[in-house]
């Protein structure tokens, strides 16, 4: 049986996908490998903060290390797999398909300014929050992609494990599957943060329920990011959009959360929901469409 390609099909980081080839690692040992050691810096972080009921402040230090820590969990399981492949390709942080990574860059870039519009229109449509600029909103405009770009400096570690490496085992049960199931993975790793938080007095226990479900849905969008372009950098780009484009509408031009009543906050939440989890079918979907379209011919 030969194989002809002339194009990758999107599981594959490469024209020999490690997803698809008999010498792929097996994603339960990848999976232990990164989960365990994930779990053991994060402990090692974050426990003397616990102990010593650090402030917010303090746990809000932690977080560009922790972004990381992602990243060099997916290298120890890289390491503890087999070796089976280049790390920059497992992670697919190569090869750079530029086209591909451009074009969906650009997709992204329209995907997190459509997203927070669509729930602040809706929001304020349906009388959840009221309109209510923030003096600096307009001068913090121009300042959003600049402030995309610096936040890929910490986003991009966390990429690398998440949407790279673990995305890169777990394609082969799927592109839905793989991307909910890291979801899950990954708002499960957010919650001792969130907890932090919460105990300072930083952030309402409803804060923290609605955050994990957005990130949840959110996980989706950068999943979907990953598989159109086959490469991790617009998974990082999107995430470093997600999270100052949302940040900015809804501390700069509505109600602020934190002011809304139970309900009218609920609301809210069910709203970004809606909006983040359509966003999020509709991109899987397409790149379900393309992954099939570019799937090599076999004969």
């Amino acid at each position: 049986m030969t194989t002809q390609r002339s194009r990758t099909s999107e599981g594959a980081v490469t024209g020999r996908t490690e997803a698809t080839s008999s010498t792929a690692r097996d994603p339960r040992r990848v999976l232990a490998w990164f989960a365990g050691t994930l779990t053991f810096i994060t402990a090692i972080v974050l426990a003397p903060l616990f102990a010593n009921d650090a402030d917010a402040d303090t746990f809000n230090a932690t977080v560009p290390f922790l972004s990381w820590a992602p990243a060099l969990s997916a290298f120890v399981a890289h390491l503890g797999t087999g070796r089976r492949t280049s790390f920059l390709n497992w992670s697919a942080l190569r090869p750079l398909r530029t086209g591909r990574v451009l074009r969906t860059s650009a997709l992204m870039l329209a995907v997190f300014v459509a997203i927070p519009a669509v729930i602040t229109l809706l929001s304020l449509a349906l009388g959840v929050v009221d309109w209510q600029p923030s003096e600096q909103a307009l001068r913090l405009v121009p300042l959003m992609l600049p402030l995309a770009l610096v936040g890929m400096l910490t986003v991009t570690g966390e990429e690398i494990g998440w949407r790279g490496a673990l995305h890169t085992s777990l394609a082969r049960y799927g592109l839905v599957r793989a991307s909910v199931s890291i979801g899950g993975l990954w708002a499960l790793w957010h919650l001792p943060l969130l907890l932090g938080y919460h105990l300072d007095g930083a952030m309402a226990g409803r804060e923290i329920v609605a955050t994990t479900v957005n990130l949840l849905f959110a996980a989706l969008v950068l999943s979907a990011a990953r598989a159109l372009s086959a490469s991790v950098w617009p998974a990082a780009w999107a995430h470093a959009l997600l999270n100052t484009t949302l940040v900015f509408t809804s501390s700069n031009l509505v109600t602020p959360a934190s002011e809304l009543t139970d309900g009218a906050f609920w609301m809210l939440q069910l709203v970004t929901w809606i909006v983040i989890g359509c966003a999020g079918a509709l991109l899987l979907r397409a790149a379900t469409q393309s992954a099939a379209h570019l799937t090599p011919t076999r004969s």
